[in-house]
């Protein structure tokens, strides 16, 4: 299955500020920009995301119409029993498992949304095809890391660059 990661980032690392704050990266979004994300959720036949992604996006729009089934990695999915989510499952175990078992049920390209725990993970096992990463001229100095040991030893080929009016610096590489 092709795996693509799809984020923001600030400048000195970053994919969450203190207290998983996501919010910084917001003011970068301009009108009638959507920064390739239409074109590669209409590319893609599902998404994962961990679980404080997953509850950040249920926070700002709890109602919102999921268009790709998601499948949200969490070590607690029993902690969502009940919560009433539309083409959204709950999943645990290990990632190989997991991404074999999506690949099943939606064969094709496989949009990775946040989480650097799940980041890390699919690295380690080798899971992860493409990065595809907005650079932030923002630096946060403290939060969530996006980048752990497991990707230090992949080699990362740059597929391509483009420089957005609000000063994003989007950076495309292919995993190897």
């Amino acid at each position: 299955m092709h795996t693509v990661f799809y984020a923001a980032v600030s400048l000195d690392g970053y994919i969450a500020g203190p207290n998983s704050d996501m919010s910084w990266a917001e003011k970068y979004l301009t009108s009638g920009e959507d920064y390739g994300y239409v074109s590669l959720v209409r590319q893609c036949s599902a998404m994962l995301m961990g679980r404080k992604t997953f509850e950040f996006e249920a926070d700002l729009a709890p109602d919102m119409e999921r268009i790709l089934p998601t499948y949200v990695y969490t070590s607690q999915p029993m902690r969502f029993d009940g919560v009433n989510t539309n083409k959204v499952k709950f999943v645990s175990g290990p990632l190989r498992d997991i991404v074999a078992g999506i690949e099943a049920e939606a064969p094709g390209k496989l949009f990775v949304s946040g989480g650097a725990q799940l980041v890390e993970g699919l690295l380690a096992e080798s899971l992860l095809r493409e990065i595809v990463l907005f650079v932030c001229p923002e630096v946060l100095g403290a939060g969530t890391r996006l980048w752990g040991s497991a990707g230090s030893d992949r080699q990362l080929e740059l597929l391509d660059s483009k420089m957005y009016g609000s000063g994003l610096v989007e950076l495309r590489y292919s995993v190897r």
